[in-house]
């Protein structure tokens, strides 16, 4: 399934508004501007929805093959696993594929996702159910509330104007 230029455009400036108000209450100072206008898109459909500050890349070809992402931006392992409590749900994140599930479709529902990555941030973006989702992914001890766990990944979740919080490890 391949999304629409117009609904992962779509979903990054939902999710670029969004993104500035989380990142804003965490960093007082803004986040610098890439004016190499480089990333590792080799995907039209992509690159077009790139706004220079950030990089756009395939988990196929370029700096993001070997399993992260560039070395300018926030590495990630290539497979994650996010999950989110009070709703309950689940990500899981491989290449350019979502599978997202709840208690009550825990066989999950696959998507084609863009990869879009800031220096302290990866957004996966895509359409689920006719509603844009959006996962944005940052450093940072991360407690599910539930359990002693702490996970390495903060995980702001955003299906249409849902938003919710979770966290996020490499599987």
């Amino acid at each position: 399934m391949i999304v629409s230029v117009r609904r992962i455009f779509r979903a990054l400036v939902l999710t670029g508004l969004a993104g500035a108000l989380v990142t804003g209450c965490r960093n007082a100072a803004p986040e610098p501007e890439d004016d190499t206008g480089q990333g590792g898109a080799t995907d039209a459909a992509i690159a077009i929805v790139a706004s220079p500050s950030v990089a756009v890349e395939s988990p196929r070809s370029g700096p993001g093959h070997a399993g992260t992402v560039a070395a300018d931006t926030l590495a990630l392992p290539a497979r994650l696993r996010a999950t989110g409590t009070e709703p309950f749900w689940g990500a899981d994140i491989d290449g350019t594929v979502l599978t997202y599930s709840t208690p009550d479709f825990p066989a999950g529902a696959k998507i084609t996702v863009a990869r879009r990555a800031g220096p302290d941030f990866v957004e996966f973006a895509g359409t689920l159910d006719g509603k844009p989702l959006t996962l944005r992914i940052a450093a940072g001890p991360c407690s599910d509330g539930m359990s002693d766990r702490v996970y390495p990944y903060a995980v702001t979740r955003e299906i249409g104007p849902d938003i919710e919080r979770g966290c996020a490890r490499g599987r």
